[in-house]
C-alpha cells in the first residue's frame, strides 16, 4: 500500500471518528430533551445544534428547563467542583480565601466583577487595572516588554505635561507650542482602581494570569441559572 493509499485511510478514520463522535454527543441531547419534556420540534432543533455545539444545547436550553429542585443540585455540584460555596464566589489567588458573591452575569464569555472585589484577608483586588481590558501596561525601556505592575489607562484622560504624557514626542511637541495634552491617566500601582473608574471591564487573559480559574461562558450561565433561582 502507497504511502498516499495510507494517508487516505488515515484521515478517512479521523472523519468517521468525528462523525461518530458528533452523532454520540447528539443522541444524548436527544435522550435528554425527552426526560426534560422539550416538544417534538425542540428536540429537533437542539438535537440538530448539536451534532456542530453540544454546549449550546448543555449550558443553555437545558438549563432553563431544569426543575428549583434540579437546578440547585446543579448550582451545589458545580461549586462543589472548584472547592466553592457557590458559583459566583472565586478563591483568591494569593491566600486561597473566598470572595463571596463577587460575580455577576454578563453577555460575554467572561463573568462581570462587583465593584469593589477586595479579599478581606490579604487585599487583593480582583477588580485591579491591571485585570481590565482598559488597562495599558508600561513598557520595559531595556527589553521592550509590557511591565504589568504600572502603566496608563485606556478610557479615561487628563490635562497632562507633555513630557509626561509622551516623553518620546515632548520636544517635538513642545516645539509646535504645546505644554499639555489631553492623555491617558497614568497608573502608578496596577492593583489600585482610579477613584473615578466606573468602566471597569475583566479580561479573560489577564484574569488567568493572576491564576484565576474557571471565568468562561459555563461560568456566566450558571451565574445566570441562580439569579433565575433567586426570582
Amino acid at each position: 500500500m502507497t504511502s498516499g493509499a495510507v494517508t487516505m485511510w488515515v484521515l478517512l478514520g479521523l472523519a468517521a471518528a468525528l462523525v461518530g463522535w458528533r452523532l454520540l454527543a447528539a443522541a444524548r441531547v436527544w435522550r435528554d430533551t425527552r426526560v426534560h419534556s422539550f416538544s417534538p420540534l425542540e428536540r429537533l432543533v437542539w438535537t440538530g445544534a448539536a451534532l456542530f455545539y453540544p454546549a449550546s444545547y448543555w449550558w443553555g436550553g437545558r438549563l432553563e428547563r431544569l426543575s428549583r429542585v434540579d437546578a440547585q443540585a446543579v448550582l451545589r455540584s458545580a461549586a462543589a467542583a472548584h472547592r466553592l460555596s457557590g458559583v459566583a464566589n472565586v478563591r483568591c489567588p494569593l491566600c486561597d480565601v473566598e470572595l463571596v458573591d463577587v460575580l455577576l452575569p454578563s453577555r460575554g464569555a467572561t463573568p462581570a466583577i462587583r465593584r469593589p472585589a477586595r479579599c478581606p484577608n490579604c487585599d487583593f483586588r480582583l477588580d485591579a487595572c491591571r485585570h481590565c481590558q482598559h488597562f495599558l501596561p508600561a513598557e520595559d525601556g531595556l527589553a521592550g516588554e509590557k511591565d504589568m505592575t504600572h502603566g496608563r489607562c485606556g478610557l479615561y484622560r487628563a490635562p497632562q505635561p507633555v513630557a509626561e504624557a509622551y516623553p518620546h514626542m515632548a520636544q517635538r511637541l513642545l516645539q509646535m507650542g504645546y505644554e499639555t495634552l489631553n492623555a491617558p491617566k497614568p497608573i502608578v500601582d496596577s492593583y489600585q482602581p482610579l477613584d473615578e473608574c466606573r468602566s471597569f471591564v475583566p479580561q479573560p487573559d489577564r484574569l488567568r494570569a493572576s491564576r484565576l480559574r474557571w471565568l468562561n461562558r459555563q461560568r456566566v450561565a450558571l451565574i445566570r441559572l441562580r439569579e433565575r433561582q433567586r426570582l
